[in-house]
């Protein structure tokens, strides 16, 4: 699964113990936080989403201790336009998957750990769908109460920081990264007043830059505004991210615009190449098979470049056009 920037940055903050903590003792009732051992919190391999989901979601699965036994806390992150209506539906299957896994594990064991799953969300309006999985199922409310025991029943953690105000965001009590990556994702949805907006997290930006690992942290979190704010000219977007951040992050945001300027200069470099490519192959084509059905020429136009050199290594030998695109 190719990582969106906000999966990318999701990860690499919360896959952090330290820094899942916060967000989930924020997230979950108070006094449910308050038994589970967060010290102890362990983060677990693998992800359980769907892969048709990967560009909109992001999840970690994490264990800790819950008095005299232990739980999973199964982070998802939703990072879409648009709020989706079976998410309880989606995160049963996840969890059902989750027990699976453990059950090959431990094939010996008769009893299940707890899973507690928390959707953290973020979007252009709030959460507007169900967070209870008994909401989805169509009976008549009368009815349900009647099967109620007799039903699959939870209800998700829902952490919807859609419109959640800035000045909330840096109250949290979260590390200075959690609660500056939050933010991120939040810009990431409305980058208007950007200079102002950045600037009111001065405070928090110098406390992660502080903090061990901090300038790796920071040059993550600048990668990821400029790759949502005006990700094709970083040059451009430099000036107002120093004007706002002021010059003690300069160096990395320098760094960082420089490297996306190069990354940039070699993708078009590489387009260019692979452009030149495929009107060479469409030349030699005609040349050999006579014009060229329109489906043809747009397929073409749209393959990569592996498939346009096998293509090409073909087109002198095949005996027909067919055999010259035919995939082997």
């Amino acid at each position: 699964m190719t990582p969106t920037p906000h999966d990318a940055l999701f990860k690499s903050t919360f896959s952090q113990p330290a820094h899942a903590a916060g967000a989930l003792q924020q997230a979950l009732p108070a006094a449910l936080a308050a038994r589970i051992d967060f010290g102890s919190l362990e983060l677990q391999p693998g992800s359980f989403i769907d892969e048709a989901l990967a560009a909109s979601h992001s999840d970690l699965l994490f264990t800790a201790r819950l008095e005299q036994t232990s739980l999973f806390l199964y982070v998802l992150f939703e990072h879409q336009s648009t709020t989706h209506p079976l998410m309880a539906f989606r995160l049963l299957a996840y969890m059902v998957r989750i027990w699976q896994r453990h059950l090959e594990r431990h094939p010996e064991a008769t009893r299940l750990p707890a899973i507690l799953p928390v959707v953290l969300h973020h979007d252009e309006t709030c959460w507007s769908a169900a967070v209870s999985f008994q909401e989805l199922l169509d009976v008549p409310p009368g009815t349900l109460a009647l099967m109620a025991e007799h039903v699959p029943q939870f209800r998700f953690v829902l952490d919807d920081i859609s419109k959640e105000e800035d000045d909330a965001l840096r109250a949290r009590a979260m590390t200075a990264l959690g609660r500056l990556v939050l933010w991120c994702f939040r810009l990431a949805r409305d980058p208007r007043d950007l200079e102002e907006r950045v600037s009111a997290w001065r405070e928090v930006l110098r406390e992660v830059h502080q903090a061990p690992d901090g300038v790796a942290a920071l040059r993550r979190v600048w990668h990821y505004i400029f790759i949502v704010v005006n990700p094709s000219e970083p040059e451009k977007l430099l000036p107002r991210l120093l004007a706002a951040a002021g010059p003690e992050f300069k160096e990395e945001m320098v760094t960082v615009a420089d490297y996306l300027h190069e990354q940039g200069r070699l993708a078009g470099e590489r387009e260019g190449r692979l452009e030149g490519q495929r009107s060479t192959l469409l030349r030699l084509l005609g040349l050999r098979f006579g014009e060229l059905p329109e489906p043809i020429e747009a397929r073409i136009r749209a393959a990569d470049a592996g498939q346009i050199e096998g293509w090409t290594d073909r087109v002198l030998t095949a005996p027909t056009l067919d055999d010259v695109l035919n995939e082997r």
